[in-house]
């Protein structure tokens, strides 16, 4: 495996997945996920396979609140766990086509897991999104509880 290629598939395979809550393409951006793929949405919705990417992904972005949006979105991390896997970690957002840039309050990260298949392009196979949010009082409380 040449490491520096594969990060750069990586890279261009999630800036266009990125690209196409902008075009409304999710048809071409599921070619960059795995037939059988699992896909966790930001309030733990469960999607299973490119269909039910596509399906939901069109229905949330054809609708007059998300014309225009964009996704804003960068990757921190890719760790490779072998030649045919690897584990990335990304930060972004949606930002509405009236605002200048995507409130601190919809950040999100998440982790995806990438294989290499038989054809030589790296897919999405697994993602999980979540809010990136502070630890709220009582967490903040449990977490001294716990260093005592």
């Amino acid at each position: 495996m040449n490491k520096a290629s594969a990060i750069t598939a990586i890279a261009q395979a999630t800036a266009h997945i990125n690209q196409s809550f902008e075009t409304l393409d999710f048809k071409g951006a599921a070619n960059y996920l795995t037939e059988d793929c699992d896909y966790i949405t930001f309030n733990g919705h469960h999607l299973q396979g490119r269909a039910a990417y596509i399906e939901l992904h069109e229905t949330l972005m054809n609708n007059f609140m998300f014309r225009g949006a964009r996704l804003e979105g960068v990757v921190k991390e890719i760790r490779f766990l072998n030649d045919t896997t690897a584990v990335v970690i990304a930060t972004g957002a949606i930002r509405f086509r009236w605002q200048k840039e995507a409130p601190q309050s919809r950040q999100s990260i998440n982790t995806s897991v990438w294989v290499y298949d038989e054809t030589g392009q790296w897919l999405l196979s697994a993602f999980h999104n979540c809010r990136v949010k502070e630890f709220s009082r009582f967490s903040r409380w449990l977490l001294t509880l716990g260093r005592r």
